[in-house]
């Protein structure tokens, strides 16, 4: 079961991966928007961006049950948690910003998703083991024996 998950694992980190900079670039259409938009405006040029987010959040949590269900390595089942963390953090962050009190907080939320997209790389960089050649990796999805971390290999083998 566990060979099942450790391709989806690592796919669905690549995805996360590809996601940060459209997520960026939503963010950066949100702001521009503010120049001359009246309220509403506003509203509807974030929305885009919250709502993308959304769907990177459910990525990320798809991410950390497919790890959870495919036994990865510690390390690697740590750092996908620790992405999730990020990003729960990231949404509680977006939501202090309505208010004029709690805005200096907010102001960490690009700090956070920096955070996020280094915690990404890494993972992306550590799943290519876990990826069947055809989509680029190392080696086939089930040719890694259980208790077996191909990172490991994949390092000591150079």
């Amino acid at each position: 079961m566990a060979r099942i998950f450790r391709p989806v694992w690592a796919i669905l980190t690549w995805l996360v991966v590809l996601m940060i900079p459209i997520q960026f670039y939503l963010a950066g259409q949100g702001a521009f928007a503010f120049h001359d938009a009246a309220a509403s405006a506003r509203d509807d040029a974030w929305g885009a961006h919250a709502m993308f987010g959304t769907l990177i959040g459910l990525a990320v949590l798809l991410a950390l049950l497919a790890g959870l269900a495919a036994r990865l390595p510690r390390r690697l089942l740590g750092l996908t948690g620790l992405l999730f963390v990020l990003m729960l953090v990231q949404m509680v962050l977006a939501g202090f910003g309505d208010s004029s009190s709690t805005r200096w907080l907010a102001a960490v939320h690009p700090v956070n998703a920096l955070l996020l997209t280094g915690v990404a790389i890494m993972l992306v960089i550590r799943s290519r083991a876990y990826l069947p050649r055809a989509l680029g990796g190392t080696a086939p999805a089930d040719s890694t024996p259980e208790g077996i971390s191909p990172v490991r290999d994949a390092v000591t083998a150079r």
